[in-house]
């Protein structure tokens, strides 16, 4: 069974004092009396002489109105498998964020390994929270996280192959730090909701990591990372989606590796304020919105009601069958239910005097649940495959030039003056499906497609 630590800036149990309860209390702190809960979370954790210190499983209950500032010995280290929780001060079990801790030594954090951090704000010196040793399990919940110097970091992830979620949590810095709040090793970042304040950069030493964010304020940030990924840096990923965006943002512009990689999905700032950013970078190649180019007369797929756009697409010289540059479409509703028909198509243009397109140099892909069996997936591709049941693009084969488009000239706004007008079809009548929500992956095999001579109409249609 679990212990239950009180804390509240009041408290007077010390490092010594142990009076954990062995069940969650019900009355308030001032019911409890301040004999029987501790004046800050540092007292609450360290052993001192306590016979029955806190241990994995048990909880540190923080009243919603504690609110202490000191210098908390060298370090707050929160055991493995302790949860921190901000609690009501007039109901001791009742969750309610509001908790602050101020520790204002200049080398402390709160050390972390296995934990639930809920409804808290917490300030620090150093570095707010150092997540320790390797394969770490961290959940923030309901938080601010405040570094004061410009040394300091919101979260700094010391071991590898850890797992920080954060949910709703604020990173609010008290100065104009020039550096990240975020520093990664070979780990997993998620975080739905919240915000950075005051920092410009939100990662330091960007590598060897995969970095989710959803529905966050990044407004402040004008350059993802101190330091980009490099070829010693290793494997790094980060997806953005549905986030506020700085306007001067500075984007990456080129990886050295095949597994470093970004995609930003609607996403914006305050002037475009249209939430449809589309943005992939690789090693290979690099697709982005482009609302200069697009089809005439098609429907806006931005949240504005109103933009029309495209997705332009450019590759690296290092673009080829073995390593091909890769991302998908954003994703649409179709029903595949027909045995007779329901071909999906994609419009492309290109520019005729820069890029020809052959069933080899370019592929749609598509896997839906089939009509009958839901759970079976039917696979088809546009490319050029060798073989019944084969999907894989022949990577020797000259290839065939893509089919004509039923648009042509005149009918994209923007397009290129000498234009090819190309379609990819994939053909699902001979498996039927039925309803779902069809998201296209375009591999591409071209090397050094150059910008402004690959548009990819995002909108498919069906007929």
């Amino acid at each position: 069974m679990p212990n239950y630590f009180y804390v509240k800036d009041n408290g007077t149990l010390t490092v010594n004092d142990d009076t954990p309860y062995s069940s969650i209390q019900s009355s308030s702190f001032a019911t409890l009396g301040t004999g029987n809960y501790y004046p800050n979370i540092y007292t609450a954790v360290t052993a001192g002489s306590k016979a029955s210190p806190a241990t994995s499983g048990d909880y540190i209950l923080c009243s919603d109105i504690h609110s202490a500032s000191a210098t908390f010995g060298g370090g707050i280290t929160i055991p493995s498998g302790v949860n921190v929780i901000s609690v009501d001060d007039d109901n001791g079990s009742l969750y309610s964020p509001g908790a602050t801790e101020n520790d204002t030594g200049t080398s402390n954090d709160y050390i972390v390994s296995q934990s639930l951090i809920a409804g808290m704000s917490l300030e620090t010196g150093d570095d707010v929270i150092l997540v320790s040793g390797n394969r770490a399990q961290i959940e923030i919940r309901d938080a601010t996280l405040k570094p004061d110097t410009s040394t300091c970091l919101g979260v700094r992830m010391a071991g590898s192959g850890c797992h920080l979620r954060m949910v709703n949590v604020d990173i609010a810095a008290n100065n104009a730090l020039p550096n990240a709040f975020l520093i990664s090793n070979a780990s997993f970042i998620e975080w739905y909701g919240g915000s950075i304040s005051t920092l410009t950069e939100m990662i330091s030493s960007w590598g060897e990591s995969y970095i989710y964010i959803e529905g966050v304020d990044l407004s402040s940030i004008t350059s993802f990372a101190d330091t980009e990924p490099s070829s010693a840096t290793g494997m790094a990923i980060m997806v953005l989606k549905n986030c506020k965006l700085n306007s001067g943002l500075s984007f990456p512009t080129a990886f050295a590796l095949q597994n470093q990689r970004i995609e930003i999905y609607n996403s914006d700032d305050v002037s475009g304020n249209a939430l449809h950013r589309f943005y992939v970078l690789t090693w290979t190649g690099t697709a982005a919105n482009n609302d200069t180019t697009y089809v005439t007369a098609t429907e806006a797929w931005s949240y504005d009601g109103s933009t029309k756009s495209s997705i332009e697409v450019t590759t690296t010289a290092n673009c080829s069958h073995s390593t091909p540059f890769i991302f998908e479409l954003p994703a649409q509703f179709v029903d595949l239910s027909s045995t007779s028909s329901d071909v999906l198509t994609l419009d492309l243009v290109t520019d005729s005097t820069a890029v020809s397109l052959t069933d080899t140099d370019i592929a749609a892909f598509l896997v839906y649940p089939d009509g009958t069996t839901p759970v079976q997936a039917n696979w088809v591709t546009s490319g050029k495959t060798v073989g019944t049941g084969n999907y894989g693009i022949d990577p020797l084969a000259a290839g065939t030039a893509l089919s004509a488009s039923s648009l042509g000239a005149g009918d994209w706004t923007g397009e290129p003056a000498s234009a090819n007008f190309y379609k990819m079809e994939l053909d699902t009548s001979g498996a039927a499906g039925g309803p779902t929500v069809a998201s296209i992956r375009i591999e591409v095999y071209k090397a050094s497609i150059g910008s402004g001579d690959l548009f990819i109409h995002p909108i498919m249609t069906v007929a």
